[in-house]
This record gives C-alpha cells, structure tokens and sequence, in this order.
C-alpha cells in the first residue's frame, strides 16, 4: 500500500471545560477515497476543520496531522503557512456555498482568484482557466457563468463552482462535508459523479463526511463510522455495510433503510435497531447514541398500527380486490372519501425585473390539476423550481394566483378574503423544512404551541391545556413547554412545529420538506410520528419533497412536478415501479440507496 497522504494520530479537539473529539486516528492514500458518517454532533465536521486548520478560535486541537511533503505537524503550523496549503495542496467543498461564496464577486473572478493567491496561474491566464475548470464541473454556458454573481445560479450550480474553486490547484486531498444534502436527487447524482470523476482523474485523496450512508456507498472505499466524538468502527465500505460490528453502525444502517418497518410499519431507529432484520445483531438494544431516544420519543404516539397503501385503503372501506392493488375507484388509495383539496387550472405567472428597464414573465405553475381525497396521504416530488413552493403558498392563501381555482374543505381559497382564510387555516396547517426560522427564539414552547389559538379567543389555560396535550402528543415531556427553541435539537424542534401546527385541530396536515435537514435516525423518527398522528388525528397529508424514498414510505399518492406543470400522478407503487414519464423514471434512478449497492 502507498505512503498515506494524511496521516491524523490521535487527533482531540476540547473546549476548556471538555473533550468533543476522543483521541482518534486514520490515514487517507493518495488517490483513496474515505467516507466519514454520523449524526450531527459526533464530531465529523469538527475533524475536518481540524485538518484544515479552521477550527474556531474557542477550541483547540491535540495530536498530530500529518500531510506527505510537508514538514511537521500541521497543528502546530501557523494561520499564514496553513493559508499557503490551502487552496494549493488540500482544499474543501462545504455544505453551503452560499455562505462559502462572495456574494459581491462574479463567480468566475473567485475561481480566478484562488489560483493568483497561489501564483498557479495569473491574469488573464486565470480567467481563461477559470472558465476551463467551470467547464469541466459541468457548469451550462460557462462563459456566461463567469460572468454571473452567485444568487444568479441554481443551488447545485453554486456547488459546481465551490467544486471548481477546490479543485482550480489539482490539490493533493479534498475534504467534502456534506457537500449534498440540500440538493435534488438529479442534481447530486450529477455532483456525485462529478466528484467521483475528478477524484479518480486526478489522483486525489477524498475525505467526503455525510450522514447518508447511500451516499458513502456510491463514492467511497472505505469508511469511518464516528458517534459522541470517536469513530467507533472503520473497513471498507461493502465490510461496514453488509457486516457491521458495532451497535452505533447497526443503528445507522436500520434508520437509514425507508423500506424495512417493523410489525406496525414503524421504521426503525437507533434505539429499535436491534429488531431490524437487515443486519446481525446479538439481540440486546442499540446504546442511547440517539440524541433523541427516550421513552418517549421511542414510543409511538398511538398504539393503534398505522397503516399506508394498501392497508390503508383497506381502512377505509376499499374493496378487497382495490385494497389489494392499493387503489380506489378513483385511481387514487383512498376510496369513498370526497376530495377535501381541489385544484383546478392552477396558474401562477410571476413578473422579474432582468435590469431597470427590462423584465420577463417566470411561469411558476402551467394549469395545475390535483386532488386530495379526504384521508389521503398525497406525496409531491419534483426538483427545486418545478413549483412545489409556490403550489403550497396558494394552498395556504399566502400568493395570489393568476389563474385557476382552489378549494380547501368547503372555502374557495381567496387571498382577499380575511374571513374565508382564518376558517381555511384552521382546516389547513404547514410545517416547515427549518424549524429553527420558524419557531421565534424569544418566545417559550407554550407560547408558541398556543399562539395559534389566540386569534380563536381561547383562554391562556386553554392555551396551556392544549399545549401540554400536544407536547406529550408529539413525544415530548411537559417540562420542555417552559424552555425556548435554541434549547432543543433539530429533530425536536420539527416535533415543536408539528404540535404547533396541530394546535388548531386541522383537518389538513401539509409538510414542506421536514426531514431533508435531519439525521437518518431522527429522520425515521419524525416520520413515525407523522404517520401516526395522521392516523390518530385521522388527517389528510399532503407531503412536499425531493426524497423520493421518504414520500415512498409515508404516501399512498404521489404527483411528480416539473417546470411547473404534473407530469404524472398515481399510487406510489405505481409511479414508482412503473414510471411513464422520462422525468420520473431519470428521479427514481438517481436516488442512492443501499439496496443492491453491493
């Protein structure tokens, strides 16, 4: 085997009151490609900003990291020499290039400029490379992206030229952290692909940290399980994932699977893994590596089974031939129920300004039919800009169309109509993706769970009354009614906006894309209590996102969008195992999963 490119022994990093990362050690080859996984906490990004140099100012780093061709310890390096590797011999591709980027800088003159800091490549020999590179990440009309800022380009394009930038000096090791968790499906194959090709073309040392196992699987070799600050297992990719040793992996692995659920349909957690039946296990409980995990939070919120597809429509009075096949007489998986949501022509047309005497017509939505049966669990798939936002903001009443006609309930939703969407908003509750930009810091959880209400002109006790109900409700204990949202992880706080949106007794529950942020585990949490609080609350679903796998699991229905228009729609089992659009067959192959990986 060759001499390893870094070389990390025993590698802590502390506040002055506790250690975050245990003494930990690994090497990456040249050319080797190594995944790091784990929940958010376990120290992955703070490895990586350690071998980097860009830890924070408050904490500090022990052991030794080690780069082939350099002298020394790079811990003990200096800001100015570390500033000369960076860029130049290692280089990393973060999570958000909007926060990576210069907002006030045109995307090819960043490209440009890591490449004169670095003297590879100057004047107009650096704008002329920069295009190349920008060219080979696959950018459209590179030329023109060049010339553009940042927030003129797609989410995925961004990470194209945070991609572009990394790899402007051909750097020895790159280090990708969570380089696509925000992105669609089609985008991060792509961005996959394009790692992946760069990597092997160029002989580049890959350090690529997520908390998607589906992921690891397409890209890396080998793999570093990390939890509570050390990394508890390591081997090769097809070892770890087909044979995992420790509880923590086995953990991961059951969470991470959307298509095993135990003998209620629940999926498994971290704290369930041990009855999983994907991996060997020595019959004792997963450890409470769970941020979550507690009585609590493992219980169901019913103890009734859920039921989905199939059994669903069974549930509702289908007959055994259409419960079989998942159907109604409708088409869709709930028979005998009325379309409590109506769309019918939805149009929405928006005007931009393109300079200060020109603009030009978005069309956000093309005639959009759709209907959801009353006790549907409806799933909408589609990349970002097919019109899945603007579709839930005419929902809600919060944009106005420019064609079209919706009904919700009995109301014909009507911006203009104050007294028609109080009622609609009573029958129809959102949650949204970022808990955190939703929940007001200055406000406790009892207040912000009872705020709704207020405008009902119930009580302050009836407010509390209903707050204690749905805090238990969603698996948390009353004591956090008196505590603020910074308190708590992402997963709870999802679980704070989902009591809060079921505060008011809607008959109506629309997610927007809430659990594309969270851990695996936490994420088959939230979605086993979506499932069973539609069950226990007998709600309508509709369910906004790009993870077909999700939608899978949780949705009888689903409706495929794209540029603005449905391209297809029917039973999930339907659509997914038989698609009839190109679109939708191009989204079902670009998901990454573990089946059949290896």
């Amino acid at each position: 085997m060759a001499d390893p490119l870094l070389r990390v022994r025993d590698l802590t990093i502390s506040t002055s009151q506790r250690e975050l990362v245990h003494p930990l050690s690994f090497d990456i080859a040249p050319g080797e490609r190594v995944g790091l996984i784990g929940e958010s906490g376990s120290g992955k990004s703070l490895t990586s900003s350690a071998v980097m140099g860009l830890l924070p100012q408050e904490l500090s780093a022990g052991g030794s990291v080690e780069l082939t061709g350099e002298e020394g310890n790079l811990l003990d390096r200096s800001e100015r020499s570390l500033a000369g590797l960076r860029g130049r011999r290692m280089s990393m591709v973060f999570q958000e290039p909007m926060s990576a980027l210069n907002p006030l800088m045109r995307v090819g003159d960043q490209v440009a400029e890591v490449m004169r800091l670095h003297r590879t490549a100057t004047g107009d020999a650096a704008k002329r490379r920069a295009v190349e590179l920008l060219e080979q990440v696959q950018l459209p009309d590179p030329r023109t992206a060049a010339r553009a800022y940042p927030h003129q380009l797609s989410g995925g394009q961004r990470q194209r030229v945070m991609l572009a930038i990394a790899l402007a000096n051909s750097p020895d090791l790159l280090i990708c952290d969570e380089p696509t968790t925000a992105l669609d499906v089609t985008v991060q194959a792509a961005v996959l692909d394009l790692i992946d090709e760069q990597v092997r073309a160029r002989g580049t040392g890959l350090l690529f940290i997520t908390h998607d196992l589906a992921v690891v699987a397409r890209v890396c070799e080998r793999v570093l399980v990390m939890t509570q600050g050390e990394v508890v297992e390591s081997g090769t990719v097809e070892q770890i994932f087909t044979d995992p040793q420790h509880e923590y992996t086995r953990g991961l692995l059951a969470a991470s699977d959307l298509t095993a659920t135990d003998e209620r349909g629940r999926l498994f957690t971290i704290a369930t893994a041990a009855q999983y039946p994907g991996t060997a296990t020595d019959g004792t409980t997963a450890s409470g590596t769970d941020p979550e995990s507690s009585p609590a939070s493992a219980a169901p919120a019913t103890e009734g089974a859920r039921t989905t597809g199939a059994a669903a429509a069974s549930a509702m009075g289908t007959d055994a031939a259409e419960a079989e096949a998942g159907v109604g007489s409708d088409g869709t998986g709930t028979a005998g129920a009325r379309d409590l949501i109506e769309v019918t022509g939805l149009v929405k047309t928006y005007t931009r300004r393109a300079g200060l005497f020109r603009s030009h017509e978005v069309h956000a939505l093309k005639g959009i039919d759709l209907r959801v049966r009353e006790g549907g669990r409806m799933g909408v798939v589609g990349e970002s800009g097919s019109g899945k936002s603007t579709l839930l903001s005419l929902l809600s009443g919060l944009a106005t169309p420019t064609a079209g006609r919706i009904r919700v309930g009995d109301i014909v939703v009507d911006p203009t109509d104050d007294r028609g969407l109080a009622a609609m908003r009573r029958d129809l509750q959102i949650v949204f993706q970022d808990p955190f930009a939703s929940l007001d810091p200055r406000m406790s959880v009892a207040d912000i769970i009872g705020e709704p209400l207020q405008s009902q002109g119930a009580s302050r006790s009836e407010r509390r009354a209903r707050a204690e109900e749905l805090i238990e409700a969603v698996g948390l204990d009353r004591d956090s009614l008196t505590r603020f949202p910074h308190q708590f992880s992402g997963g709870q706080r999802q679980r704070i906006s989902i009591a809060r949106a079921l505060v008011t007794r809607p008959r109506i529950l629309v997610a927007d894309e809430p659990v594309s942020a969270l851990d695996v585990s936490v994420r088959a949490q939230v979605l086993n209590l979506l499932a069973d609080l539609v069950d226990e609350y007998s709600l309508t679903l509709v369910f906004v996102s790009h993870d077909l796998g999700v939608v899978r699991h949780l949705c009888s229905d689903v409706a495929v969008m794209r540029s603005g228009e449905i391209v297809e729609q029917g039973t999930t089992d339907q659509v997914y195992d038989d698609p009839a659009h190109e679109y939708t067959r191009a989204l079902v192959a670009a998901t990454p999963t573990l089946q059949g990986a290896f």
